[in-house]
């Protein structure tokens, strides 16, 4: 884990320096979900390791915003308020996305599942979920030069009763 981050610390780094302008805004939202219950699996580290990075890129400049252990409505909140941050700052900000969870693959689209997801088959999976392909477009409508997206999603699949 440590080795991990890091890595991303190190990205980071380089991320900054891609973006010239001394004032520009480097903006983050880290999601960990952890407290899945048993019907998906608990996870162990995710919160832990969204609370690192959260404070890793704070010491790196960027305005965070944290949040732990999320629900479907809270999550995407949280991604449409990022792309509205990165719109607001303009075409020269940073932004950045880190989950840490469960995520699946389902017909090659990638989701991250919320806290609280109710998923008894495959199918569930985009009602129940965030596709990381939104997240991207969110960060992609504000026009800005660099975003980052970091998915540290646990390999094991809690559908695997369901699949």
């Amino acid at each position: 884990m440590l080795g991990r981050v890091c890595g991303i610390f190190v990205a980071m780094i380089v991320a900054g320096s891609l973006v010239s302008p001394a004032a520009a805004q480097k903006l983050a939202l880290v999601i960990g979900n952890s407290d899945y219950g048993s019907a998906i699996g608990k996870l162990k580290n995710p919160a832990n390791d969204a609370r690192l990075m959260a404070e890793t890129l704070k010491g790196l400049g960027f305005s965070v915003d944290l949040v732990l252990d999320a629900d479907q409505k809270a999550m995407k909140r949280a991604v449409k308020g990022l792309g509205a941050k990165l719109r607001e700052a303009g075409k020269d900000a940073t932004g950045l996305f880190y989950y840490a969870g469960h995520g699946v693959q389902v017909e090659g689209t990638n989701y991250l599942l919320p806290v609280g997801a109710e998923i008894e088959a495959e199918a569930d999976v985009e009602i129940e979920s965030i596709a990381a392909d939104d997240v991207m477009t969110q960060m992609q409508s504000a026009g800005n030069a660099v975003n980052l997206v970091f998915l540290d999603a646990s390999r094991n699949n809690p559908l695997a009763k369901a699949s």
